[in-house]
């Protein structure tokens, strides 16, 4: 091992509190075995959480997206006449004619995602009343498990980091507290050799 992987090795665990330091206290140790703890704590307890949590979100939200197309039906529709495209935006305004299975002609205002000419063939979704809806997305599922992984494994974070900080402030009142007492000590011995 070159030398100067060894000196940042030493510099590294004298950091984190790792070193044989006589002037470092059982309080400064206890600081950092606890900190130790429980980042392996998160380090362990993330990957279940986003395994559980996620999973069954995204298990949940896909049943619900396929219940949800089983009550809507694909149809192929015409465009009749398009709306005007507002300036950037991401949908443009159509008037659409379709047949239902009696072969009835029905017309309705359609939101294209992209763009279409008066002629044109969309596929668009009906409910069961005959109405257009919005497709099925089966990306809000993936969305909704992130979302909702992401907020717990925040929660987790928050939690173990203010148990950390309780400990840290118990800890850091009973240093002072020491350090008071030693003060008070240094200054009897001292005092009495002036």
């Amino acid at each position: 091992m070159p030398i100067g992987s060894v000196n940042m090795y030493r510099r590294t665990c004298r950091r984190v509190g790792l070193d044989r330091n006589p002037l470092r206290r059982r309080e400064d140790r206890w600081q950092t075995g606890v900190a130790a703890f429980l980042a392996l704590v998160f380090l362990i307890v993330a990957p279940v959480l986003a395994y559980a949590v996620g999973g069954q979100v995204y298990r949940a939200e896909t049943a619900a997206v396929q219940a949800e197309t089983a009550r809507l039906h694909q149809v192929d529709a015409t465009v009749i006449e398009t709306g005007k495209t507002p300036l950037y935006a991401p949908i443009m305004p159509a008037r659409v004619s379709w047949k239902d299975a009696d072969g009835v002609t029905h017309t309705g205002d359609y939101q294209s995602t992209t763009i279409v000419e008066p002629g044109s063939t969309v596929s668009i979704w009906l409910n069961n009343g005959g109405a257009i809806v919005e497709p099925p997305s089966s990306a809000q599922a993936a969305s909704k498990a992130v979302l909702l992984t992401s907020g717990s494994l925040l929660g987790v974070l928050g939690l173990l980091a203010g148990c950390y900080l309780l400990l840290r402030r118990g800890l850091d009142r009973r240093r002072l507290h020491n350090w008071e007492s030693e003060w008070v000590t240094a200054d009897l011995t001292w005092g009495k050799r002036g």
